[in-house]
């Protein structure tokens, strides 16, 4: 029981209660959710979800992030959300069901809503906004760069680097600044058969102190490819800009938006 988790504790709490005591009538019009989280005073986690819109945006397009969670037996009142690819979440503000963002690649780009309720239960929804299709000339399907990590009071610790790049992308690394566990790495990107899968970059999964910049580029022959730099700093959370490669695969350009 202890392992259980989240909804899995409600569900097999109400399961022991109602196979030794048995269930209550159920009143009209309640959800059977909510039914039994009252009956028994437990806490119900609310339903978290959102959508978007426009539903294929082109890079730098303002993009409209719109809750669409419910309280089981207890209102929402706050929201937060994480636009940054597994990046911490905004602050808690009551009643932000509306949001707005933008991305600067045409990447695929996780998002994640967490909503509370009165009684401070929370729950998380995760979703992939798919960007348009780039235009010619820039490399396909787009790199999407993974960093996850913890971060503390001067330095950042890297739980996991990694690119999923298209077959024959090149990968290079570079980390600058003060104790860089690796100055850099390079590596063509990780396929299986035609399929794109993740690289991970284990050495560099390590504390990165305040002053280090990792820059991550992704190239393939005379596209367009992705640039990510990600900085950490004292005190602050650590800075990420994602942008395009130009086609010589060393300078950080704009991407093109159709």
């Amino acid at each position: 029981m202890r392992r259980l988790v989240g909804r899995s504790v409600v569900a097999a709490v109400a399961a022991v209660l109602i196979s030794t005591v048995g269930s209550a009538p159920a009143t009209p019009r309640q959800p059977p959710r909510a039914r039994t989280a009252a009956l028994y005073n437990l806490k119900a986690y609310p339903l978290a979800s959102f959508t978007w819109f426009p539903r294929f945006p082109h890079t730098g397009e303002a993009i409209s992030l719109v809750s669409t969670s419910k309280g089981v037996t207890s209102p929402i009142v706050a929201y937060a959300w994480d636009v940054a690819d597994n990046g911490p979440f905004g602050p808690f503000i009551t009643g932000r069901q509306l949001t707005t963002t933008m991305f600067a690649t045409p990447a695929s780009h996780q998002v994640r809503l967490r909503v509370t309720s009165a009684d401070g239960a929370s729950s998380i929804a995760v979703q992939t906004i798919q960007m348009s299709t780039p235009p010619p000339g820039v490399l396909f399907p787009f790199p999407i760069v993974r960093i996850v990590g913890t971060v503390f009071h001067s330095r950042v610790k890297l739980k996991q680097l990694a690119v999923k790049a298209p077959a024959g992308a090149l990968i290079n690394i570079t980390c600058q600044g003060h104790r860089c566990p690796v100055r850099s790495a390079r590596r063509p990107a990780a396929t299986r058969g035609a399929r794109a899968v993740w690289a991970r970059f284990h050495p560099f999964e390590r504390l990165l102190a305040a002053g280090a910049v990792l820059e991550i580029r992704v190239s393939r022959n005379a596209e367009v490819g992705a640039y990510t730099r990600f900085a950490v700093r004292r005190s602050r959370l650590p800075v990420r800009a994602d942008s395009c490669l130009d086609p010589a695969g060393v300078k950080p350009v704009a991407c093109p938006s159709s």
